[in-house]
């Protein structure tokens, strides 16, 4: 009998040191696609966007809050490579995730798990919303690292012998970070109250801080948010107007409503995983743990369902974009080696992950995947043939006398600007601001003669046409890979006399 246990712990200890390389390797082969991302990618138009941001240092931007153009003002300081700016920074947060959820696990197992801990970080590294937004650089990267921060100080305040003496400065370091989180993105607003709501409403089952602390919270956060309150009061309250109005459908109809609702919803079912969401009812049936870990377990399912609600119900009226709901995940990400139970769901979740992440790769750094099925992607198509566009315009702009570029949509201007260092580029976005109406004056001049950048998805409007009294069209720009026609331009000549 004694023989036979043995025999089998032997095995069980062996099935285990297997599982471990087999981990190693997958971890390995996530690294290796981030190594060859940072070498070969391509940056992405709003990548570009950001990064001019971080040029032109201000209290607050147009579209977003503005911590992380400011914290890649830091590195522009410093670093004159564009492209290890871009890239540094999704790694950084990445790095600072990674150690944090190291640090939760061993708090709860209060022992550290080898094991356990490397393949958590799989699992999330697997989750293709966060294999997307720490691989490049977009404001959600640190989003989601402060939130992350914030969750596990939430998490050692809600243990109940941290909460008598020293678990107030846990929570007010919980409150710190989401003031940060929020001064880099608004959505972030969504983990604030959904959090906020669950706390108010267990308080007293919680234990939770007094009134007089909430309220002491409420003032911080709304204080670290000054840059943006006194940016939006110099600039006619433009980006509030822009995400509570603007952005909003003015025409409602069923078909719209219809499209919205799917499109994030589908977003949602992909970018978080499938086998992610077809695992998600087991939050409800996680017992195995302390009382206090309980609760925050029931913080975050709260939390999810509160932010996902909110984007389902906000699809009604506008376009919602599937990672509006990032804030959702956060909270749950430490129970992700619980939620997904069985290892056939762990490793197709950690198999769909790569091949996520290798799809992104290829298309992003190599050649467009759209490509083998038909037309290229617009999103896509821009990324590449920019040494052959800008040498272009270039001999245009000298051949014309041409005193000013001007593009019809802000990602191709942005991506200019990147690759060309051409500042004095701008864009007239027809139908929408963009950060661009922000830094223009209004009585800005565009000389006699400019060169203009449109293509068939954003052509000439009237924003372009009213400020030259003559349009000419010059030429066609195509951009080829081999054989294969990705995208093609058009060059016009805005004169005026």
């Amino acid at each position: 009998m004694r023989a036979a246990l043995t025999k089998e712990n032997s095995l069980m200890l062996l099935n285990r040191k297997l599982e471990r390389v087999l981990l190693l390797l997958l971890l390995l082969i996530f690294v290796l696609i981030k190594v060859i991302f940072i070498m070969y990618s391509q940056p992405l138009p709003d990548e570009a966007y950001y990064w001019l941001w971080s040029n032109k240092v201000a209290l607050s931007y147009f579209d977003h809050p503005p911590l992380t153009a400011w914290v890649m003002a830091l590195l522009v300081s410093y670093f004159d490579n564009n492209y290890f700016v871009i890239s540094a920074l999704p790694l950084l947060s990445l790095v600072i995730v990674m150690s944090i959820m190291i640090m939760w696990q061993k708090h709860m197992l209060r022992r550290f798990d080898y094991h356990l801990c490397l393949k958590s970080m799989i699992l999330f590294l697997a989750l293709p919303i966060y294999t997307i937004f720490f691989s490049i650089s977009f404001p959600d990267h640190l989003l989601i690292a402060l939130l992350f921060a914030s969750s596990f100080c939430l998490f050692l305040y809600f243990e109940s012998d941290t909460k008598a003496r020293n678990g107030i400065y846990f929570w007010y370091s919980a409150v710190l970070l989401f003031s940060f989180a929020l001064l880099t993105k608004y959505n972030a607003i969504l983990f604030g109250l959904g959090a906020l709501s669950y706390i108010l409403y267990y308080k007293e089952k919680l234990r939770g801080p007094t009134y007089g602390h909430i309220v002491a919270s409420i003032v911080i956060i709304i204080l670290i948010q000054v840059p943006v309150l006194v940016w939006n009061l110099g600039n006619d309250f433009g980006s509030f107007n822009f995400h509570l109005s603007e952005r909003f459908d003015q025409e409602k109809n069923i078909l719209t409503i219809f499209r919205n609702n799917i499109g994030f919803l589908l977003g949602v079912f992909f970018a978080f995983s499938p086998i992610f969401i077809f695992n998600l009812k087991n939050i409800f049936f996680l017992e195995n743990y302390s009382s206090d870990v309980k609760n925050f377990l029931a913080m975050s399912k709260f939390v999810f369902i509160f932010s996902l609600g909110f984007c389902i119900i906000l699809s009604f009226f506008t376009n919602v974009l599937y990672y509006w709901a990032t804030p959702a995940l956060v909270l749950l990400i430490p129970f992700l080696i619980n939620i997904l139970k069985s290892e056939l769901a762990q490793y197709i979740h950690i198999f769909y992950g790569i091949l996520i992440s290798l799809i992104l790769l290829i298309n992003i750094s190599f050649y467009p995947i759209s490509a083998f099925f038909g037309n290229v992607d617009r999103e896509t198509a821009i990324l590449y043939g920019w040494e052959k566009l800008i040498d272009i315009v270039g001999r245009e702009k000298e051949l014309q006398g041409a005193e000013k570029i001007v593009f019809s949509d802000y990602r191709l201007g942005s991506l200019y600007i990147f690759h060309s260092g051409d500042f004095e580029a701008d864009v007239l976005m027809e139908g929408r601001r963009t950060q661009f109406d922000v830094w223009r004056e209004e009585k800005s001049s565009y000389g006699r003669n400019t060169i203009i950048i449109a293509d068939n998805d954003f052509p000439i409007g009237q924003k372009i046409s009213s400020n030259f009294e003559k349009i000419e069209f010059v030429r066609d720009i195509k951009i080829s890979l081999g054989n294969k026609l990705i995208k093609k331009y058009q060059v016009f000549l805005g004169t005026n006399t």
